[in-house]
């Protein structure tokens, strides 16, 4: 039979390691799962991509200037191939 010697220091370590793996199980949820203290806020302004594609009714013709329009918009600085 192992003496006390042996058994403590072995049964600390069991200790220590099941300790390790509840932490990084833990962290791991944690970065998976959403914060669920906070409730969800869904933002009223839509932005939607850049491009005819990304439109609910693009137009007939699209040319470089209607994309770099639509590109810098909202902001008001011009393109910067003026």
């Amino acid at each position: 039979m192992p003496s006390m010697k042996t058994t403590l220091p072995l049964l600390l370590l069991m200790g220590a390691g099941l300790l390790l793996a509840r932490s990084v199980q833990s962290a791991r949820r944690n970065r998976t799962e959403p914060d669920r203290t906070e409730p969800e806020r869904q933002d009223p302004v839509q932005v939607r991509p850049a491009g005819p594609e990304a439109m609910q009714t693009p137009p007939e013709r699209w040319d470089i200037v209607d994309e770099q329009s639509d590109q810098s918009f909202p902001a008001s600085d011009p393109p910067g191939n003026y």
